[in-house]
């Protein structure tokens, strides 16, 4: 039987139906186009070729959706400022703070920061004022819209420069401050988080 016959054939049968009722026009389109031939149709989880034949198709698993790789950082001090998953190279100076297209005024002129992980979160900054000791830490990212507050970690006489250094598995950093003299000193003494 050739594909016009059967396509006859079968609108024969659909108006002599013995319920008296149409089919769906959705199926009789679908089944002219397996009737014309060449194409693939999925009918109820089936794929059917033109002669009216399963066809396989190889099995896909949806994998993740692609996406572009993050640039290298070029800095010591980088992190995600902006939260698209990508590391931003990180500037200071004169506390002014400069990341990616961002600005931020953080502290003051001869103030220092370092980026760690202080809650176990993200990499966020501390900031050293070398002039009095006094440390401050930053609990997230400050936005166009919104500021964020630094919070007194401590004040550590003789201090020049701070460092993050990894606890709990590389999960978390902590604050320490090098002094010009003797040993270095952890801020807060008892650990923020993780």
């Amino acid at each position: 039987m050739s594909d016009s016959s059967a396509l006859q054939a079968w609108r024969h049968r659909a108006r002599n139906s013995d319920d008296g009722r149409r089919r769906p026009a959705l199926r009789g389109l679908l089944a002219a186009a397996v009737a014309a031939g060449g194409g693939f149709v999925l009918l109820g989880g089936s794929v059917f070729n033109g002669e009216g034949r399963a066809a396989r198709l190889p099995a896909t698993t949806p994998g993740p959706p692609a996406t572009e790789p993050c640039p290298a950082s070029s800095s010591p001090l980088h992190a995600d400022v902006d939260g698209d998953g990508c590391d931003e190279d990180i500037a200071f100076a004169d506390g002014v703070l400069t990341a990616g297209s961002r600005r931020m005024h953080v502290g003051s002129a001869g103030d220092q920061i370092a980026l760690g992980r202080w809650t176990c979160g993200g990499a966020i900054v501390a900031l050293l004022r070398p002039s009095t000791g006094e440390v401050f830490r930053f609990d997230g990212w400050a936005t166009q819209d919104s500021s964020v507050s630094g919070i007194a970690a401590g004040r550590v006489e003789g201090a020049v420069r701070l460092e993050a250094a990894p606890r709990n598995g590389d999960r978390c950093d902590d604050l320490v401050v090098v002094r010009s003299s003797g040993p270095p000193v952890l801020l807060p003494e008892r650990p923020v988080a993780g």
